[in-house]
């Protein structure tokens, strides 16, 4: 068995961070002290050694010489390389290695490489406790130890994702949304779409304030609680470049606000280009998110659980798969006239010079249980992503879930 230098760095340190997480899962749980240890002990080993692999992989890339204490010592090894006798001049009896010290040293003094003097003694605190868990009994201040662990990430990506590139962003496996964007920039620089950036930016923002974790790009995720669905719906509108929405009863509008959720669990949606509010039952919503470094817009589903029509005279229009009932709203006061006489009312008013009702808007209600409608950032692309709200197969939040799924599983 062989594995290249790069994937044997590679696995060792995405190893090393599921190894950290499962700490701090345990610490959670209050497991014990050697159950603790023996997660952060291999957290350690893992992350060091994946860390060494890849400053020694970032040395090779610019000159395999770099790597050897001696090359006066090289020579045979060169030869028996070439004659097939060895595969890696490492084989060769004598010829050693650097030290993980001096691997840091040549990385800066040699190729210019940008380690500065925080981020170096972070790596020298690791391999010290790296060599006492290797070499002798141990005590490891579990919390520093778990903290510095857990910041060096950010400093490793900031570091590998220009020297590596995209094999290190590949390497990384799903990671979480706000590290993808992160390593995206590292490898890539900044988005030359500044839309989807502040788009992406947004999202990290919600996912972070409301605590949901877990989540990359690609990916899908499904949300139960309404709650936690509005704030993240609130969390991602801005101002400048906002989500549009389309709604299963054909109306559409480049710019929409979400409004509040009250206390009866009724989402509310102002759109601006028809100047309309719009009320459901909010149940689920579903988000798809793209590749970061594309012009692909987030897909925002929202479906309604169902709902009665309200007071003794409604006005509903039913076209066979979704109910709507229309209403409408008082600009001054906020409150809303169900009734099928005053909406009958909003039609006579709408084609006379002397309106009768106070000023207003309309507001719909949708009562039927499923889709209502889908967000996208205008200036983003979206696709047809229309197809999927008409489509009966996805009635249920979950089978649209389980499609965008098998979707992003596709992709890898």
């Amino acid at each position: 068995m062989k594995i290249s230098l790069i994937d044997n760095g590679l696995d060792s340190l995405k190893k090393g961070y599921k190894y950290l997480e499962s700490y701090e899962r345990l610490l959670g749980a209050g497991a014990t002290d050697p159950e603790r240890f023996s997660a952060l002990k291999d957290s350690t080993l893992s992350i060091q050694h994946g860390i060494e692999i890849l400053f020694k992989y970032s040395l090779r890339q610019r000159n395999e010489l770099l790597l050897f204490n001696d090359i006066t010592k090289l020579k045979t090894a060169f030869r028996n390389r070439r004659e097939g006798l060895i595969n890696e001049l490492y084989e060769e009896d004598g010829a050693h290695t650097i030290s993980f010290k001096e691997t840091i040293e040549r990385l800066i003094d040699i190729c210019g490489l940008p380690i500065n003097e925080r981020f170096k003694k972070k790596l020298l605190k690791v391999e010290s406790w790296r060599n006492g868990i290797t070499h002798s009994a141990v005590l490891l201040n579990e919390m520093e130890v778990s903290n510095v662990l857990g910041g060096l990430l950010v400093d490793l990506d900031n570091f590998f994702g220009p020297v590596i590139g995209g094999e290190y962003l590949q390497g990384q496996g799903r990671v979480e949304l706000d590290r993808a964007y992160r390593l995206t920039k590292a490898v890539h620089g900044e988005l030359e779409n500044k839309v989807k950036a502040q788009t992406v930016e947004r999202l990290i923002n919600a996912l972070q304030a409301n605590k949901l974790r877990n989540i990359t790009a690609p990916g899908v995720f499904l949300i139960n609680n309404p709650k936690v669905a509005c704030s993240i719906l609130q969390e991602i509108q801005d101002t400048e470049h906002g989500y549009g929405c389309d709604f299963i009863n054909g109306h559409c509008s480049g710019k929409a606000s979400i409004k509040d959720l009250g206390t009866d669990g009724r989402l509310t949606i102002f759109t601006e280009d028809n100047d309309t509010y719009y009320q459901f039952p909010l149940g689920s919503m579903l988000i798809y998110i793209p590749e970061i470094n594309n012009s692909l817009s987030p897909l925002i589903f929202l479906y309604a659980t169902g709902s009665k029509p309200i007071g003794t005279s409604p006005y509903i229009r039913d076209n066979g798969n979704y109910k709507v009932q229309h209403g409408v709203m008082y600009d001054d006061s906020r409150s809303v006239d169900w009734s099928k006489e005053t909406r009958l009312q909003y039609y006579d008013d709408y084609n006379s010079d002397e309106p009768i009702l106070m000023s207003h808007k309309e507001i719909l209600h949708f009562l039927t249980a499923g889709p209502v409608c889908f967000l996208n950032v205008g200036k983003l692309d979206y696709g047809s992503a229309h197809r999927l709200l008409d489509d009966n197969n996805f009635a249920d939040a979950s089978r649209l879930y389980a499609e965008f799924q098998r979707y992003v599983e596709s992709q890898e």
